[in-house]
């Protein structure tokens, strides 16, 4: 009996895995988007603006983000919000709501690079405040805008990353964040499917970004990322990735994973993680880069 009852179960998420849900056009819709101001965000917001999205630019700073709308012109507009705020996101959410007279899409995008130390020697307001921004914030971001997004039925996507699921020596905070976002993402799935509304993640890898830049701009990080082979580290462009995300979007997917070779390590995920650990267990290069940071971080600055 509980065989028979697992097999149907199986089958039926078989069928929903191979059904395509209707497409969920980005025309017209209302999309969200923080850490709009440079980067993946703004890419993202020019590529949805293209599909005829009206677009919530957020960020920190204003300026970035209203010569961003003025670039863009009609159907784009500002709005100055720190993650770290929840009082600051819901007043966004409210302001986007009064200009565009609601919220269709909601893309948590918003983050920063940690410093490549070890959890033994990072500064502990760093380590915190990296989790606050990369997972706190993109809670406090799905919190504002959720009453808006479930009136409208919408979509809801977390921006992830590899590090879910890669080993995170040198840049804790960024994995624990990018792991909780996982969660949180897949929580949300299962909890707003009765009201009609979507949530999904980016399994994003590296991005030519300045993050990108900022996270592996030092020795250490750069042995961490040369311990891999090439393949995975080589950097995607901000435009492919942002078409990658705004067409899971319009697929309402659960998940969506570029470039790639994500797509299948993270199918394999329990073999990828345990090769990976074992790995960078073994490799001389990362350990001495190990040893080099917590040196480097016990050095006083002059």
């Amino acid at each position: 009996m509980i065989l028979d009852d697992a097999l149907r179960l199986a089958g039926r998420t078989v069928a929903r895995a191979v059904t395509r849900p209707p497409r969920y056009d980005l025309e017209g819709r209302v999309v969200f988007i923080t850490g709009a101001a440079r980067g993946l965000g703004a890419a993202t917001a020019r590529r949805a603006h293209v599909r005829g999205a009206r677009v919530a630019l957020v960020g920190r700073r204003l300026a970035p983000l209203q010569e961003l709308a003025a670039e863009l012109g009609s159907g784009a507009a500002a709005f100055e919000a720190d993650v770290t705020s929840a009082e600051q996101l819901q007043q966004a959410a409210t302001d986007a709501v009064a200009t565009f007279g609601g919220i269709d899409v909601v893309i948590a995008n918003a983050g920063i690079a940690p410093p490549s130390h070890t959890v033994a020697t990072i500064d502990t307001d760093a380590f915190e405040r990296t989790v606050d921004v990369d997972l706190l914030g993109q809670w406090r971001t799905v919190r504002a805008t959720l009453p808006a997004v479930l009136e409208s039925r919408g979509h809801i996507l977390l921006v992830g990353s590899i590090y879910a699921f890669f080993n995170g020596v040198l840049a804790a905070p960024y994995a624990v964040s990018k792991a909780g976002v996982e969660q949180l993402a897949r929580t949300l799935r299962v909890e707003l499917a009765s009201h009609g509304a979507t949530a999904g993640i980016a399994y994003l890898g590296f991005i030519d970004t300045d993050l990108a830049a900022d996270a592996f701009a030092d020795a250490s990080a750069q042995a961490i990322r040369q311990a891999v082979p090439r393949v995975f580290t080589r950097e995607m462009t901000v435009t492919a990735a942002a078409d990658a995300m705004l067409d899971a979007i319009e697929r309402r997917a659960p998940q969506v994973s570029a470039p790639a070779w994500v797509r299948p390590l993270l199918a394999f995920r329990s073999v990828t993680t345990a090769v990976m650990d074992d790995v960078l267990l073994h490799n001389r290069n990362v350990q001495t880069a190990i040893s080099d940071a917590e040196v480097a971080a016990r050095q006083p600055e002059s």
